[in-house]
């Protein structure tokens, strides 16, 4: 019985030392504060579904291409979506599923796009939900310049 108590405990310890340290070490590697994003709506589906967990790379708004999925900012919080044109100095993106275009974005509110392997973006199918509720929440941290 202690046996067993003590594989769980060692189990937990585990798991919460994955949580915390796995952020940081993707931080760094993808240059971004941000490397871990769940996505909460079905506007990117088929491609990106509610509760999918993506990782986010740090990309210069210069750098970033059409088609791309990138995760900007806004007043209600953030927003992951396909850059589908750039015009006028601002940046136009659209949800898969969606029929309406984005209102146009500037290229500062830009922090990231998703990681690609190949042509998708790397997901992992319903883990988002354990990051949208114990990860840090992007719009609480509105004022942190990037």
């Amino acid at each position: 019985m202690v046996k067993k108590i003590v594989k769980v405990l060692a189990y937990l310890v585990f798991v919460a030392v994955m949580v915390v340290i796995t952020p940081k070490i993707l931080s760094k590697i993808l240059d971004t504060p941000y490397p871990l994003a769940t996505i909460t709506s079905g506007s990117m589906w088929p491609v990106l579904k509610t509760n999918d967990l993506i990782l986010m790379k740090g990309v210069e708004p210069a750098d970033v291409q059409i088609g791309q999925i990138i995760i900007f900012r806004h007043e209600g919080g953030f927003t992951i979506h396909r850059l589908i044109r750039k015009e006028k100095g601002k940046f136009v993106t659209k949800g898969d599923a969606n029929g309406v275009e984005d209102n146009p974005i500037d290229p500062k509110d830009v922090i990231g796009r998703a990681v690609y392997i190949g042509k998708n973006p790397f997901r992992i199918p319903g883990i988002g939900i354990i990051a949208k509720n114990f990860g840090p929440k992007i719009n609480k941290i509105e004022n942190t310049k990037l």
